[in-house]
């Protein structure tokens, strides 16, 4: 599969620039972080990505992708009233069986409660819903924002290994605050600071917190 190209990038809202002569190129077979604090563009960024906001200028090449991407929020939103199962059924447009769903659901959930109603669901297990939903889909372009809220200890192994092993011609974007869980898992990593898209190249040198605090904590 192809690399996702920024050239150039100009985005902004109202008074509010977000991105001015960015760039960027987000690799195939890697998994790259998107580093900022809340209100320097990821959300903005990973709209752009999908397609369902539009540059003010500059270009996205390859960014056909968007139509086999799969975007999965902190809060993605399930239909409460209906099962874990018909939420998987919804969501992967009824491709699937109950046994290919099964197949990849018994990492996250037991069948039994894929039976229950959303409504009852942790924030964990509404998450790990979106996960089998993304696992089924297997997009070319995965954005995940936040991606570790309320999974637990063996959830958050079992994600680790499903990224790495996911990442082989495909490309995945992650964002979060959860430094530790990334670090081990990352190939590249990219600074939103000063409308631009960085891409550091020494962030193992200085790991995923220090890189953020060599760029975002605060200067006496």
């Amino acid at each position: 599969m192809e690399n996702v190209k920024i050239e150039e990038l100009y985005k902004q809202f109202s008074e509010k620039i977000i991105f001015e002569n960015a760039n960027a190129t987000f690799e195939s077979g890697k998994i790259s972080f998107l580093m900022a604090p809340n209100g320097f563009g990821k959300t903005t960024l990973i709209k752009l990505l999908s397609g369902l906001q539009k540059e003010d200028s500059g270009r996205i090449k390859n960014l056909h992708i968007h139509q086999d991407s799969f975007t999965l929020y902190d809060d993605l939103s399930l239909y409460g009233n209906l099962s874990g199962y018909k939420n998987i059924e919804i969501f992967t447009k009824f491709k699937y069986s109950k046994e290919e769903i099964d197949a990849v659901a018994i990492r996250y959930l037991p069948s039994s409660r894929l039976k229950k109603k959303i409504s009852i669901y942790s924030l964990g297990e509404g998450k790990k819903i979106s996960l089998i939903i993304w696992e089924l889909l297997t997009p070319k372009l995965s954005m995940m924002d936040e991606i570790t809220n309320g999974l637990d200890y063996q959830a958050l192994a079992d994600l680790k290994k499903v990224l790495s092993e996911a990442k082989t011609d495909k490309i995945i974007l992650l964002t979060g605050h959860d430094f530790s869980f990334y670090e081990d898992i990352i190939d590249n990593l990219y600074v939103l600071s000063d409308y631009k898209i960085i891409q550091e190249m020494k962030w193992k040198d200085y790991g995923v917190k220090g890189t953020y605090e060599k760029y975002f904590a605060p200067r006496n």
